[in-house]
């Protein structure tokens, strides 16, 4: 396995170009790629091009999977992986993680979660099929719940929040956030900081910067990943991976609004080698 050769020729093809390379492999070597690739790579360049032999839903299952294997919970994947995928996206996530481990998502975040957390990632995971309907006799309605069920009252009524955020389209809901400002002093973001904290808050923070701007909410977690001198590898690659053939374009657009500085040259400044040669093939260019 040429490790320099696998590391410029995968990011350049689709997910099902890089499964026929592997089929191709496969036949004329006799060998399984997957185990290949494992024998010659290490680290994070093994993270990201592993990542790239599956498909979106089953990167995504195999992250959620991750963050709850073993001891201790990966709370920051897990709630970036279920609070920022949309519906349809979730069912496809689930189909895929039943497939691949022989087991219900929203039984394994039951049994390693707990609480009003818990209770909102298995709402969010039992979301139907999507829907952009947006119902304008409950627009008013609902904002004035999220606002009675928090700011207005001593203590937080989470289930309201959980049973709007979890049950409205995304669309119904930019509504009612713009909405809830003509009840509440704050917004929907500061309501949540004030009210709630923990994983809750983070939970429900991703919620709302996904339904007001996916895009830019990638782009934050990007910015906050290659803050220091070294970059948190880990995150950079799962959003990378992640969001390549979903919406890594519109995320450059918003991570060069916000940093006045591109995604390909921050890439370029806080990672090297094969890995930083593999993120900037999937960053597809400079802005």
């Amino acid at each position: 396995m040429y490790v320099n050769h696998t590391s410029v020729i995968f990011p350049i093809r689709s997910y099902s170009q890089r499964r026929e390379i592997a089929f191709e492999y496969e036949k004329r070597s006799k060998k399984d790629m997957i185990t290949a690739l494992k024998g010659a790579l290490s680290g994070s360049l093994e993270a990201v091009i592993l990542g790239l032999m599956k498909s979106t839903a089953q990167y995504d299952a195999s992250e959620i999977k991750g963050s709850i294997k073993g001891l201790g919970t990966d709370e920051e994947t897990l709630i970036e992986m279920v609070c920022s995928r949309s519906a349809e996206e979730l069912v496809e996530i689930k189909r895929v993680y039943k497939e691949m481990f022989k087991k219900e998502l929203e039984k394994d975040v039951a049994g390693d979660t707990s609480g009003d957390f818990r209770s909102l990632l298995l709402a969010l995971a039992k979301r139907d099929e999507p829907s952009n309907i947006v119902d304008y006799e409950k627009i008013d309605q609902d904002a004035r719940a999220l606002y009675e069920a928090g700011v207005k009252r001593k203590g937080t009524d989470v289930a309201t929040w959980i049973t709007i955020m979890s049950e409205r389209s995304v669309p119904h809901l930019q509504k009612v956030f713009d909405r809830y400002k003509s009840y509440s002093p704050y917004d929907m973001q500061e309501s949540i900081r004030k009210e709630v904290k923990g994983d809750l808050e983070k939970s429900f923070l991703t919620l709302v910067e996904c339904f007001e701007n996916k895009q830019q909410y990638f782009a934050n977690r990007l910015s906050e990943a290659m803050k220091g001198k070294s970059a948190k590898e880990k995150v950079v690659t799962r959003i990378v991976v992640s969001r390549c053939e979903v919406d890594l374009m519109k995320i450059r657009t918003e991570f060069k609004k916000l940093n006045q500085k591109s995604l390909y040259q921050t890439i370029a400044e806080h990672t090297k080698g094969d890995y930083q040669k593999v993120l900037l093939s999937l960053c597809g260019g400079d802005d």
